[in-house]
């Protein structure tokens, strides 16, 4: 059996997160000609900063630029190691792969295909055994989808939950390669204007995702637990010109949320914030920023909101459950219930309109030329998942069957420009 930490019957209705982890074994780094290194030293909490500066902010990505041999892809991540790319602005999805069609060693070498929470798969340990579930708990594992993030030149994702996981890259969408292995698994991966930097309570930060070393200790902790380990979500906003990387982390019981604006390499904790802030942001919700505005929208009708860069929030309420993530359109804020759009220009005040059809989108990410795509349930897979497209969040196009792969369920997406290939030339 499966030695996973937890076992979770995930389902279209079940909630937006699964159990805290205990503290992780030693990360087992793999050999491989493009593995990174890990540093020992760390950061310390710090004072939240009043007025900080902008030298260490880094440069910010223009999303429109790139040299002519790039073109402009979207890139979805999910379970069992997958991705899968869109260079037609959304209307179809090629290059789709996985770690069961792959072989991975993660997953012991089985090229049998994998069915999430029905079929059997196997996975390596941290000894480097492994053992199998006949019914695959695909949300504790090597292969569970927690985030993708692109720097301008690359996409580099992150794999894994209470077993050990992956980070890998690729510049095209298409090939990945191995970047860091051995730990628990991150609980999200950001861009934050020259670093990429991980969520975890010893997060890591590399300015290439090839070379990673040690981030500052995030001490995530509660009242009735002084050491939260799992880390639900991650964000990435400016505020003034400065970055900042905001990681929402919970417990059984207790939530905290960490804040660095020094690209992981200090954390700090708000001032205020008020309670259930961060609640219910995980698969479901977001944390975004605009206009030097920061939300947090959760999946339980709670939106928080920060105008000083995190060292304040104040709590408001939507009408409605959000199951999408979200975006920041250059104007508003847009966030998805299971028929409406809701929007804002600074997570204050909220409008809702009806979406054509009444649909319930999960993941979604929008290009710089306005268009966005969507994943329906972020928890639906195989036969049940859907794929949409939209040029204004409110009217939807469901793709056909023929326009993309079904599979395994399916958490992030994100756009950037990549490199051209075989199936995008």
């Amino acid at each position: 059996m499966v030695r996973a930490i937890f076992l979770a019957a995930l389902c279209s209705g079940c909630v937006a997160t699964v159990g805290e982890l205990p503290p992780p074994p030693a990360p087992v780094q793999l050999p491989d000609e493009d593995a990174g290194t890990s540093a020992t030293d760390s950061g310390t909490m710090v004072t939240p900063p009043i007025d900080a500066g902008t030298e260490d902010a880094g440069t910010t990505v223009t999303p429109d630029a790139g040299p002519s041999d790039r073109i402009p892809i979207f890139v979805a991540q999910g379970m069992v190691g997958r991705t899968t790319i869109s260079c037609d602005d959304g209307r179809t999805w090629v290059a789709n792969r996985s770690w069961d069609s792959e072989g991975d060693e993660l997953l012991c070498g089985q090229t049998t295909p994998i069915e999430c929470y029905s079929g059997p798969c196997s996975a390596r340990w941290y000894d480097n055994t492994c053992s199998s579930d006949t019914q695959c708990d695909c949300g504790h594992s090597p292969g569970f989808s927690k985030g993708v993030a692109f720097d301008g030149e690359k996409f580099v994702g992150t794999w894994g939950w209470g077993w050990p996981g992956s980070v890998r890259r690729s510049t095209d969408g298409v090939t990945w390669t191995r970047s860091m292995e051995g730990q628990a698994g991150f609980g999200g991966i950001v861009w934050a204007n020259g670093k990429f930097v991980t969520g975890d309570r010893e997060p890591k930060i590399s300015a290439d995702g090839i070379t990673w070393s040690a981030g500052g200790d995030a001490n995530f902790s509660g009242p009735n637990e002084p050491t939260i380990w799992s880390v639900r979500r991650m964000g990435f906003a400016t505020y003034r010109g400065e970055g900042r990387v905001i990681a929402i982390a919970s417990g059984n019981t207790d939530l905290d949320v960490l804040i660095s604006s020094d690209q992981g390499a200090t954390w700090w904790r708000p001032t205020t914030l008020p309670s259930g802030c961060g609640d219910g942001v995980g698969a479901y919700g977001d944390i975004v920023g605009g206009n030097d505005v920061i939300v947090m929208v959760g999946s339980d009708r709670v939106v928080c909101r920060s105008t000083d860069g995190g060292v304040t929030w104040t709590r408001h309420a939507l009408a409605d459950d959000i199951y999408s993530s979200g975006v920041w359109t250059g104007s508003e804020f847009w966030f998805w219930s299971s028929s409406k759009r809701w929007r804002s220009t600074d997570g204050l005040t909220w409008t809702s309109t009806n979406t054509t059809p009444a649909t319930r989108i999960g993941p979604v990410a929008r290009g710089p030329n306005g268009t966005l795509v969507a994943v329906g349930n972020v928890w639906e897979g195989y036969a049940a998942q859907s794929l949409y497209r939209s040029t204004d969040g409110v009217t939807w196009q469901e793709l056909p069957n023929s326009a993309f792969t079904k599979s395994h369920p399916l958490f992030f997406i994100t756009w950037g420009m990549a490199e051209r290939s075989a199936v995008c030339p």
